[in-house]
C-alpha cells in the first residue's frame, strides 16, 4: 500500500472538515469545529487506507496510468460517499441544521473528485518534465561522444 496516498487522504479529510466547518451554522463553538475537522481527518485516513487496500486488489490489466487513476477515483468516491452517508445518517437529530444528507455527500464527493483530478494532473506534469529531461540528457550524451570514429 502507498503510505503517501493514505497521508494525502488524511490531509484531504482535514480539507473536507474545514469545508464542512465553514458551511456549518455560525453558532457552533470553535472547539466543536476543531474536533469535527480532526474527526474528518481521521475518517479521511481510514477511507484512504480502505481505498488503497481495494486498489491493491485490482488485477494487473489496470496497470495503465489513466485506467488506474480512474478506477482509484471511482473507488475513493464510492467509499467516501458510503462512509459519509453512514456518518451523517448516524449523526444525532439536528446535527445538520438545514444541510441535508445529499448536500454533505455531494460536497465530499466533489472535493474527492477534484483532489483526484489534481493528483492526476500533477502526475502527468511530472511525467512530461521527466521525458523532457530524459530527452535533454540524451542529446547531451550524444554531444559528449563527439563525431563517430572513422
Amino acid at each position: 500500500m502507498d503510505v503517501t496516498a493514505i497521508l494525502k487522504s488524511f490531509a484531504l479529510g482535514l480539507v473536507i472538515g474545514v469545508a464542512l466547518a465553514l458551511t456549518a451554522p455560525a453558532d457552533a463553538i470553535l472547539a466543536d469545529r476543531a474536533l469535527n475537522v480532526l474527526a474528518c481527518g481521521a475518517v479521511g485516513l481510514v477511507i484512504g487506507a480502505v481505498t488503497e487496500w481495494l486498489t491493491s486488489l485490482l488485477p494487473i490489466r489496470f496497470a495503465r496510468t489513466a485506467v488506474y487513476f480512474l478506477v482509484n477515483n471511482l473507488i475513493a468516491v464510492v467509499v467516501s460517499a458510503i462512509v459519509t452517508a453512514a456518518l451523517v445518517a448516524l449523526a444525532p437529530a439536528g446535527a445538520l441544521d438545514g444541510g441535508g444528507l445529499a448536500s454533505v455527500v455531494l460536497l465530499v464527493v466533489a472535493i474527492v473528485c477534484a483532489a483526484n483530478l489534481g493528483d492526476y494532473l500533477v502526475y502527468r506534469r511530472a511525467q512530461r518534465r521527466l521525458h523532457a529531461v530524459q530527452a535533454a540528457l540524451a542529446v547531451t550524451a550524444d554531444d559528449e561522444q563527439g563525431p563517430p570514429a572513422r
